[in-house]
């Protein structure tokens, strides 16, 4: 029963942190995304985004896939986004988040490979 009780409050707090992050103006979002490979599927991490409308966004891009080819893309096209990767040469993105929806991450050179999103809040 403590153990319920615990994790219940926690959600509580969770979703208490959330509604006020939510209440608040857009602020500077920076966030770091790693490529990854996981048994031979190359993956974007955190594979999913989210900002608030008006957000400006500051994305560091590392790729760490071990395998050739050395370089991956990343692109979210809605914003004109196309920039590749090379492994051991970091990039950065910066936006601003203008329109509300949400928007497929991609690897523009390598489409097989596993997408994210980017999800914009009103």
């Amino acid at each position: 029963m403590r153990r319920l009780v615990a994790t219940l409050a926690g959600c509580l707090c969770l979703v208490a942190v959330a509604g006020t992050a939510m209440s608040q103006s857009p602020a500077a979002v920076t966030q770091t995304m790693v490529n990854v490979e996981y048994e031979g599927t190359k993956i974007w991490l955190p594979g999913t985004l989210v900002v608030k409308k008006g957000s400006k966004v500051t994305l560091k891009l590392i790729n760490n896939v071990p395998s050739d080819p050395k370089e991956h893309g990343f692109a979210i096209p809605a914003y004109n986004i196309a920039e590749t990767v090379v492994r051991g040469d970091p990039k950065t993105v910066e936006f601003t988040a203008d329109k509300a929806g949400i928007f497929p991450i991609t690897c523009h050179l390598h489409p097989a490979h596993v997408g994210g999103q980017l999800v914009v809040l009103e």
